[in-house]
């Protein structure tokens, strides 16, 4: 969402004033010959260069399926929810969208086929599937509490040297280790293992056996979650893939939550006591956040476990570009066939990947800065060069 507002911003000539219900999932972008701060009227209404467009309502609840509920008008009856509303600056109030808007589609972190087939169900595929040009990365990210005791079990197993500290994040041989068939076990739909009944135990042996752990999952429809369900479960790319914990609920120790957005995630992941563990998208290292990045079978998508690290410049992407973590998808543009969609989301896509590339956006690399591909049309294509 912060590459989105900063491709609009570079493509509004004048102002780009962002409106929000007072959360991080719902923007109006309004590009306008006023100075920022004065009132919002139409009439000072500028188009986004190479566009016919002035304004665009986000709202990125519920996950990047939401464009495909979207562009099929919200079905009843199956996985999506109801209609989205957006901020309407003249009201200064959450709205239907108005009579008469284009509907633009949306940027998904993977293909539409890349969700569960109960997801899809129902929902006809948009008319328009695209590469963005880009990809994001994606990690595994711990509570604090949890963080501590999976670095102090992995040094005393020899698996960390003895010379790090539990402080030095910005070692990568110093962050703790969650290897692949671990957090598969932990998102499995079969929870008759021993991650659901040791709990945190299962990453950390010198806990407790039994100690609560939380699953910090998020809805179905989320992006993250069909990219974590693919990486780690192997699902819609494999016919024989383990079968997905269900959203909510619990069994065992793990307690699995249905978390609308990331920064529901981030709330669980910066409790400084309990165990939480999630998948979250490599946007998000934000300074002021308690949570840390664990490494993947043994490689750091980040520069630094800590998401404040001093002096540390953040991309979490230099992994991902030299072929050495694999965790990434290329996101898609889903949009109708529509001229002036299309016009808009060429110029918008050129933006943000002009952007990535000169300010080495956190999570996000143009596919131009790699030597490292993966399938366009399907994410189930394996990385390789």
């Amino acid at each position: 969402k912060a590459n989105l507002k900063a491709a609009l911003t570079s493509l509004c000539a004048n102002n780009l004033v962002e409106y929000t219900d007072g959360t991080s999932n719902v923007s109006t972008y309004f590009c306008t010959s006023s100075p920022v701060g004065t009132a919002y009227a139409t009439a000072t209404a500028v188009k986004f260069t190479g566009t016919a467009y002035s304004e665009v309502r986000l709202n990125v609840n519920g996950g990047s399926f939401t464009a495909a509920c979207l562009l099929a008008n919200w079905p009843a009856g199956t996985k999506c929810p109801t209609a989205d509303l957006y901020w309407d600056p003249a009201a200064a109030a959450m709205a239907a969208a108005p009579a008469g808007s284009v509907v633009l589609g949306g940027l998904m972190d993977v293909e539409p086929n890349g969700f569960l087939a109960d997801v899809r169900t129902g929902i006809s595929a948009p008319a328009s599937n695209i590469s963005a040009g880009f990809a994001q990365t994606f990690g595994v990210a711990v509570s604090p509490a949890l963080y501590n005791a999976m670095f102090a079990d992995q040094q005393a197993a020899g698996k960390l040297p003895a010379s790090c500290l539990v402080s030095d994040t910005a070692k990568a041989e110093c962050v703790p280790v969650i290897g692949k068939p671990q957090m598969a076990a932990i998102m499995s739909a079969n929870t008759f293992n021993a991650a659901y009944a040791n709990g945190a135990n299962f990453l950390a042996p010198s806990l407790a056996a039994g100690t609560p752990l939380t699953y910090a999952r998020r809805v179905d429809t989320s992006g993250t979650q069909a990219a974590a369900q693919q990486y780690f479960l192997g699902n819609v790319c494999n016919g024989n893939a383990v079968g997905v914990v269900p959203e909510g609920g619990s069994a065992g120790a793990i307690t699995v939550t249905a978390l609308a957005t990331t920064g529901n995630v981030r709330t669980l992941l910066n409790n400084t006591s309990n165990y939480v563990i999630g998948v979250i998208s490599a946007e998000n290292n934000q300074s002021g956040q308690a949570w840390r990045w664990v490494r993947v079978g043994g490689t750091a998508v980040a520069e630094s476990a800590a998401p404040n690290e001093s002096g540390v410049s953040f991309t979490n992407t230099a992994s991902a570009k030299d072929g050495t973590y694999d965790f990434w998808f290329v996101s898609r543009v889903v949009k109708p066939n529509v001229a002036a969609v299309t016009t808009f989301w060429t110029a918008v896509t050129k933006a943000l990947n002009t952007n990535i590339t000169a300010a080495a956006s956190k999570g996000l690399f143009a596919m131009s800065e790699t030597k490292f591909s993966k399938g366009t049309s399907s994410s189930c294509t394996p990385v390789a060069q």
